[in-house]
């Protein structure tokens, strides 16, 4: 009796074995380069996740700048420095303030378990505070997205899933 390796197919098998050598060789070579991949994408999303916040940050400090200097022009600056010390009373702040971030002012456009979209929170921001940035308001979804506090249902559709524990009300 002969053996299934050896007579005629010897050299075939032998051939294929080194075929599927090679290939085990080339499956290995993905491998480490998917891997590699996967490693350089979790630092570029790391990346992103902090230029996203100091972002957010750096336009939300423009925009309290702006407000400011656009309150110089008015009632405070006209009344004087000394209007505060007579006792006389300051405009009370709108729930616009200026020290309110933009993502309070989303979580209180937004309806907790309603998908909104985007347009929506366009309008309802600048209700709160005339001159926001769409950047602005984007930049703070994504971190509020980041922190799992809102969903992206769809491009453009939004949804709070819950309540920010920083969460500044307008009191």
């Amino acid at each position: 009796m002969s053996s299934a390796t050896s007579g005629p197919a010897q050299p075939l098998i032998i051939k294929l074995r080194e075929i599927a050598d090679a290939e085990q060789a080339h499956r290995a070579r993905a491998d480490a380069a998917v891997t590699e991949a996967e490693r350089v994408l979790y630092e570029a999303r790391q990346a992103q996740r902090v230029a996203v916040e100091r972002h957010s940050a750096a336009a939300a400090t423009v925009e309290a700048a702006e407000a400011y200097a656009a309150g110089l022009g008015t009632g405070a600056a006209q009344a004087g420095p000394d209007a505060e010390a007579c006792g006389a009373a300051a405009p009370a702040e709108p729930p616009s303030a200026p020290s309110r971030s933009v993502g309070s002012l989303i979580v209180d456009v937004l309806e907790l378990g309603q998908v909104t979209q985007l347009h929506v929170i366009y309008q309802g921001i600048r209700r709160l505070r005339p001159g926001t940035t769409n950047s602005s308001i984007r930049g703070s979804l994504t971190h509020l997205h980041q922190r799992g506090v809102v969903e992206i249902v769809s491009r453009g559709s939004y949804r709070l899933l819950k309540i920010p524990e920083d969460y500044q009300t307008h009191a």
